[in-house]
């Protein structure tokens, strides 16, 4: 059976391949039950390209059809991995590092793309200055990445100080933003042949940093059906970045804020979204993401994939959390909310994961008000915010 080369693993994406009668040779940094029977190599870091073509060149691999990445940390080492085995996709590394650089990536943009002010920090930068240059409070980030896992808003020098360490190990390991309002919102689809294939929108109930204090992550997709002047902002944003940027024959996931006149560009990845928006995706609008990536990385163009159907249900998913003296059970949502989708396992069994969360619930809904509205009632109620009984009132 035809190798292709994975760099971390995701269920979706084992399927899309296998599909394919592909047999994924995976390199990852941690096992995952889901590993089980594969094949795979250990490595400490993604990122550390020599050691992800140590583990691959050991493995004596043969009859390999492509390697791809459905991990941001991933991504230069697939680069990486193509021009070393003669593999198809990109492999400019030069262009790779203005998708995982932050502070590359904007200065990259026109002016034309509204976007924070950004520049590279060190614990040696006083905290003064950058609040007198950036205004307070201010974004810290990893400059490569990681998302909202090691992303804070800063607004102290004690605050600063805590992100960035006591030790001055490297220009270029952190960025400082400034800060920008409005809804966190986030663009996925195909970039083929220098011009947006296509795209879908999503907004988040809430900022994603604010995991770390305690919120549930959520997400639901618009439409230029439902919210037009939106949509046609931030798939404006995306077309303009990705082209100044010049980005590869792509999937990619965008993400900004949308103040309701302004879309302000955040930062864009040339690999699949993470959490469950591929999946709500597919479910929305009839696109799979993961097939569109895997025929990019055969050297197939991605638009034989690409064949989107109008939107009847508009999906949403939430990540759901354990909190301390509030006992939920998976029969607790499935009383109260109609779902389509719903893992919630006991929190004896299960450890938290990505963004807190405990499990995953998927909602529907044709009205993108109401899909709204739905999903901070679920929200509020994995939060202990509402403890009645009355299950909703839904026209899924």
């Amino acid at each position: 059976m035809t190798t292709m080369i994975v760099l971390g693993y995701r269920e979706g994406l084992d399927s899309a391949l296998r599909r394919r009668g592909l047999d994924p040779f995976y390199v990852v940094e941690k096992q995952k039950a889901g590993l089980a029977g594969k094949r795979y190599r250990l490595v400490s870091r993604l990122e550390d390209a020599q050691q992800v073509l140590r583990a691959v060149t050991g493995a004596g691999l043969t009859d390999v059809a492509g390697a791809l990445t459905g991990h941001e940390q991933g991504v230069f080492a697939t680069a990486l991995l193509r021009a070393q085995l003669d593999l198809p996709g990109d492999r400019d590394f030069g262009k790779v590092l203005l998708f995982r650089d932050k502070y590359l990536q904007k200065n990259a943009l026109p002016a034309e793309v509204a976007r924070a002010r950004c520049r590279y920090v060190t614990p040696e930068d006083d905290f003064a200055a950058l609040a007198a240059d950036l205004g307070v409070p201010f974004v810290v980030k990893p400059a490569d990445g990681y998302g909202a896992t090691r992303t804070a808003v800063v607004e102290t020098a004690a605050e600063f100080a805590r992100m960035v360490g006591d030790r001055h190990v490297s220009d270029v390991a952190f960025v400082a933003e400034s800060y920008v309002r409005g809804d966190e919102i986030h663009v996925d689809g195909v970039w083929e042949d220098g011009r947006l294939l296509w795209n879908s929108v999503g907004v988040f109930h809430q900022p994603v940093l604010s995991w770390s204090r305690g919120g549930v992550v959520a997400d639901h997709l618009v439409t230029a059906e439902g919210h037009p002047e939106l949509v046609a902002r931030a798939t404006r944003v995306a077309e303009t970045s990705l082209g100044a940027l010049g980005a590869p024959d792509c999937v990619f996931h965008l993400e900004g804020f949308d103040d309701g006149t302004t879309t302000f560009f955040g930062e864009c990845a040339i690999r699949l979204a993470g959490a469950h928006i591929v999946e709500i995706v597919a479910m929305t609008h009839g696109v799979d993401l993961y097939e569109a990536q895997v025929a990019l990385a055969l050297g197939e163009p991605a638009k034989t994939t690409v064949q989107p159907r109008p939107p009847v249900q508009r999906h949403a998913y939430v990540y759901l959390r354990h909190f301390a003296g509030r006992a939920l059970t998976a029969d607790d949502f499935r009383r109260r909310f109609s779902l389509v989708e719903l893992d919630f396992p006991d929190p004896t069994t299960a450890s938290p994961r990505s963004y807190g969360r405990a499990g995953h619930a998927i909602l529907a809904d044709r009205d993108e008000t109401r899909l709204r509205a739905r999903v901070a009632e679920l929200v509020r109620f994995n939060e202990g915010g509402d403890d009645s009984n009355d299950s909703e009132d839904s026209d899924d």
